[in-house]
């Protein structure tokens, strides 16, 4: 039985095993991108019950000092657990007394480290006989705490994880077919891009969207593309793990965080409570301030929507854009795949709206295209004055749109 398939390599349960069983050391920072060796260092630490940080390769000789990090350090365990069946190993796992080390994917600020012990990020995850033929895409970058929950789901199930994570389009589709994948979740650029698709794909059961902000446009367009899935729209953060899920891009407030969260001029803030540890965060009052800018669609039934991010939002002329609006309408251009709206500055506005547009291949648009189908979709200071297109657009450690 396998646990991970990669374009490059496949690591069954078996081996898993044999490598845990005749290994006596770790690494106790480990760094991606060299999956295979990340995935057995990181087992081993976990069934040893030794802590380990997760990090990118691109991580900066800054961000490492100021967090006190030392890479590849090799730690020696004395006298390392040894399992008789892979059973007993996963067993280990899910007892664990690790501590997670994680880092924020730093696209809107400096990097920060963040701790979780490892029973609080497997709490919620649902392990189950119902689950035991589960096959995972894994889309999410594996140092990140998205990627890490998928982990952790599927290994705890036994299940197959097939990396598609920044893989080409049509080996993402090859992965679908082959392997009869079942669960899918990743970022609404991912969605963006691979979509659309000329065929749509029964196995896949499940779809998770998180890490970005989406829209309904891209939960029907993903819906049509996998007409038997559950779609969830999930909010979460390296601090905090998933704290919020909807079908659509509504949002509820549960009762368990009444008084854990709440909103200041429309800025989300979630108390220490529900965070990792860690000594960086700036609190008020006992909340942290997440950025996050929201809109209420029933405050009395404690339903949202999220916006924007408070640091992106463009101000032209005084008058303040929020561009995920802008993309939003964009991404519904039949041609258009993916796009970015950013902020250029201005000697008489402040700023300009400015946008990359990456289209399907074998299509065209030119600028008056882009801006005659958004005239009378959105105000007219919100129509970009500048429209490059492009290869490609470039994504960040994580699979984001990398912001300008």
């Amino acid at each position: 039985m396998f646990f991970l398939i990669d374009q490059n390599f496949s690591l069954s349960y078996k081996e898993i095993l044999q490598k845990i069983n005749s290994s006596d050391s770790y690494t106790d920072c480990y760094i991606y991108p060299d999956l295979k060796a990340f995935f057995l260092n990181w087992i081993l630490a976990l069934v040893n019950d030794k802590n380990i940080a997760l990090m990118d390769s691109d991580i900066s000789e800054k961000e490492i000092t100021s967090n006190n990090l030392q890479i590849n350090q090799l730690i020696s365990i004395d006298t390392p657990k040894q399992f008789n069946s892979v059973r007993e190993l996963i067993d280990s796992i899910r007892n664990s007394q690790s501590e997670i080390t994680l880092f924020t994917s730093g696209t809107t600020g400096f990097t920060r480290k963040f701790t979780h012990p490892l029973k609080n990020l497997v709490r919620k995850i649902n392990v189950s006989e119902t689950r035991k033929d589960d096959v995972w895409a894994f889309a999410f970058n594996p140092t990140h705490v998205a990627g890490v929950q998928v982990f952790f789901q599927a290994i705890l199930n036994q299940n197959l994880l097939v990396n598609v994570f920044l893989a080409p389009k049509d080996f993402i589709i090859d992965s679908i077919k082959k392997y009869k994948i079942t669960n899918l979740s990743s970022t609404p650029t991912f969605y963006r891009l691979l979509l659309p698709l000329k065929e749509s794909f029964d196995s896949v059961t499940k779809i998770t969207v998180g890490g970005e902000k989406s829209d309904s446009h891209l939960i029907s367009e993903i819906g049509k593309a996998f007409p038997n899935a559950r779609i969830n729209n999930v909010y979460g953060s390296t601090e905090t793990g998933p704290l919020f899920s909807s079908q659509n891009d509504e949002f509820f407030v549960q009762e368990k965080h009444i008084g854990l969260i709440k909103v200041v001029d429309d800025e989300l803030y979630i108390h220490k409570d529900l965070f990792g540890q860690n000594s960086q965060l700036n609190l008020i009052d006992g909340f942290y301030a997440t950025g996050d800018l929201i809109e209420w669609i029933d405050d009395e039934q404690r339903r949202f929507r999220f916006t924007s991010r408070k640091n992106e939002l463009i101000n032209v002329g005084g008058y303040k854009v929020n561009p995920y609006e802008v993309e939003d309408e964009l991404t519904q251009h039949e041609s258009i795949r993916n796009v970015r709206v950013y902020a250029k500055s201005n000697a008489v506005l402040g700023n300009i709206i400015c946008c990359e547009i990456e289209l399907h291949p074998d299509t065209e648009l030119k600028e008056e295209d882009v801006r005659f189908f958004l005239n009378g979709k959105i105000q007219n200071f919100k129509i970009p004055r500048k429209i490059s297109f492009v290869d490609k657009i470039e994504l960040t450690r994580t699979g984001k749109k990398k912001i300008v």
